[in-house]
């Protein structure tokens, strides 16, 4: 499958020729068909109107500022390639954890040719210059170029190319999400009771139902689900969380599982007769959750039904933390905020029918949080 968007960083010291072998990257790109954006460390500085100093703090805040402007113009279908020193460790993680098709490109170039080049150009060396110590120095980047003597731009941009689109477009990133669930459900933080939107769901199953969760959490929904006579099969990607609930859940006639739904995909003769899945679509990322809709599809049995709850791009959180993208934020953990209409598209385009949605408040009310959420029914013919 066709990469379309991602994040191209060129790094390397100065006057190591990172412009040069950015402009040549997006050149490239283009010519093969893809959108992208170029970005140049010195252009963007200016543009912020030079509100960063350079010390070393200021330095990994600004560092900061470009990655978080890239990822949001990644997701909005670009590759994005930027041209910055930007060598820092905390920002290399932060990159990884938060943009799937990202890669970190280190031109390597001898402090003594780059000083030759800067004599030439930009004049920022000097007999005291360290620009080593401001920086990490990259131990594991991406691709590494030797980029002087017989290596030339052409050839460079032409190894960079080829080195991302080369990425696996089922790879994507885990936004801290693994970290903060397996910590969360450690804790047991999460509430016992029955949630509004399983009491609602149950009120509507007029029969003993063959139910599939997604996003299972500490149990609670499913544990309901089986004392109301249904039969139960929960997932989530948390192996905390399934092992609290295979733990205060035993005595129950319910099937755990750690995974995501397409842990079911290759197994055609698995049906449900309902899918259920409560603040979890917004913890899938855009890829995942097209994915999500089209096993669901495949998974339901003739009549059968899914029901969702979670947050809506009009909650008041949507509003708060880092911001990855339109719709994706960081605020304690990650969050993509879902908007209607687009949601209604997808279900629509895997051929289910919309039978239900609503978009409020005062659905999911938990201690002093009232979030906007949205419930959706699909139903297969």
């Amino acid at each position: 499958m066709k990469i379309e968007n991602g994040i191209i960083w060129v790094s390397g010291y100065s006057a190591s020729g990172k412009t040069t072998i950015g402009r040549k990257v997006e050149n490239k790109l283009k010519e093969h068909g893809y959108s992208c954006i170029f970005l140049d460390g010195d252009d963007l500085r200016a543009i912020l109107a030079n509100k960063w100093g350079y010390n070393k703090s200021d330095r990994v805040e600004l560092a900061k500022v470009y990655f978080h402007l890239s990822s949001h113009l990644a997701a909005q279908g670009f590759i994005v390639i930027i041209s910055a020193v930007a060598m820092y460790d905390e920002v290399r993680i932060w990159l990884k954890e938060n943009v799937s098709h990202s890669i970190e490109v280190f031109l390597d170039v001898p402090d003594k040719e780059r000083r030759r080049r800067d004599g030439l150009t930009k004049g920022i060396y000097t007999d005291n210059t360290d620009f080593e110590s401001l920086y990490d120095f990259p131990q594991s980047p991406d691709l590494t170029i030797e980029n002087h003597g017989d290596i030339n731009p052409e050839l460079a941009a032409s190894q960079i190319v080829d080195h991302f689109l080369s990425l696996d477009e089922q790879i994507t990133s885990d936004r801290g999400r693994k970290k903060h669930w397996n910590s969360y459900y450690s804790q047991k933080d999460a509430p016992n009771t029955p949630s509004a939107f399983a009491l609602h769901v149950n009120s509507q199953l007029t029969s003993r139902s063959k139910i599939l969760e997604i996003g299972c959490g500490n149990g609670r929904d499913a544990s309901f689900f089986a004392d109301s006579g249904h039969n139960v099969f929960a997932l989530d990607a948390s192996e905390a969380a399934i092992d609290y609930c295979l733990h205060n859940y035993s005595g129950q006639n319910i099937n755990f599982s750690t995974g995501t739904i397409n842990l079911l995909s290759k197994d055609k003769n698995t049906q449900f007769d309902v899918i259920f899945s409560r603040f979890c679509l917004h913890a899938m990322t855009l890829s995942e959750e097209i994915e999500f809709w089209d096993i669901a599809a495949k998974l339901l049995s003739k009549n059968g039904s899914v029901f969702i709850e979670c947050r809506s791009i009009n909650d008041p959180l949507a509003r708060e933390g880092e911001v990855l993208s339109p719709t994706e934020r960081i605020a304690g953990h990650y969050r993509r905020f879902i908007v209607l209409d687009e949601l209604t598209q997808r279900v629509k385009n895997t051929g289910l029918q919309i039978t239900q949605s609503i978009e409020s408040d005062g659905l999911a009310k938990y201690k002093d949080e009232n979030p906007v959420i949205i419930r959706l029914t699909a139903h297969k013919s």
